[in-house]
């Protein structure tokens, strides 16, 4: 059974007008399942899970179905009629629809153009429960692992990079060959030849076939060229995003990145939480400028 088969089949006895329950904010609401041996939600906690937006029950707007997510953090003491305080009447493994005007939950909706007649239709699955206990035990780790990284990196750059510059975002920005072509710009296309290791010197990865070789990480089944993107992409690290719209084309940079700026306290594939990483960025067009 496909996902969108399946999320068509757990709200379809649910999407009859009946049975709404509506507030004087505008907002209506409607459990689907409920699941009352299970958790429930309170202020402050967090809520992951699958949900669908639509834009007047018809247009799809976003759906995570397939990969939840985290999908609100409530609020701590939720308003009356709220979609706050919806939400904290739903248990772990519970399904619900939520109705609202469109101008009230234009902070969910990027780049999408409604009218004040318009409402948006939320469908959700709660697939996990985060206590504010859980969240602020975690987010006291998270605050002191990332301190201690900082330190160690500080330290280590001040003995190794004495020209490192260090932006007001934490990142240590190494200028080796000052580039005479275009500069780097946010959304613009840019060419780029990169190498990453760790603070220890080991390659994790590169494009350049010489160097990935060398580093004992050649993959036959990679394909190594010049990688081509919009900077400023989401899908892209901000410390790589940052230390790329400093250079010019010809340049030649060298980035130390904060976990914080990388892959943070959860790692990605053979980088490690709370690894702080070094790019060593050669751009070599800047695309758009030709």
């Amino acid at each position: 059974m496909t996902v969108a088969l399946l999320s068509s089949l757990l709200f379809s006895s649910c999407k009859k007008d009946n049975g709404f329950e509506k507030t004087e904010l505008g907002f209506s609401f409607k459990h689907c399942t409920v699941n009352r041996n299970t958790p429930k939600a309170n202020g402050g906690d967090i809520i992951y899970g699958q949900m669908k937006i639509l834009l007047n029950n018809k247009q799809l707007i976003h759906t995570n179905y397939g990969e939840p997510a985290r999908l609100f953090v409530i609020e701590k003491q939720p308003r009356v009629g709220s979609i706050d305080e919806f939400l904290t009447t739903l248990h772990l493994g519970d399904s619900a629809i939520m109705v609202a005007p469109a101008d009230s939950v234009t902070k969910f909706l990027d780049n999408v153009i409604t009218k004040p007649t318009d409402k948006i239709y939320f469908y959700l699955t709660v697939s996990q429960i985060i206590s504010m206990a859980e969240v602020s035990g975690q987010e006291a780790e998270r605050q002191m692992m990332q301190q201690k990284e900082e330190e160690l990196l500080t330290n280590f750059v001040l003995e190794k990079y004495d020209k490192a510059e260090k932006k007001p975002s934490g990142l240590f920005y190494i200028n080796i060959t000052e580039g005479s072509g275009a500069k780097a710009e946010y959304g613009k296309r840019v060419l780029v030849n990169y190498t990453l290791t760790d603070t220890t010197g080991k390659i994790l990865d590169s494009n350049v076939e010489e160097v990935a070789r060398k580093g004992g990480i050649y993959k036959e089944t990679v394909r190594y060229a010049p990688f081509d993107f919009v900077l400023g992409d989401d899908g892209l690290i901000a410390g790589w995003s940052e230390g790329i719209s400093y250079m010019r084309a010809g340049g030649h940079a060298k980035l130390v990145v904060p976990s914080r700026l990388g892959y943070g306290e959860l790692g990605f594939h053979v980088i490690e939480p709370y690894t702080s990483l070094i790019f060593d960025i050669y751009l070599l067009k800047v695309l758009d400028d030709e």
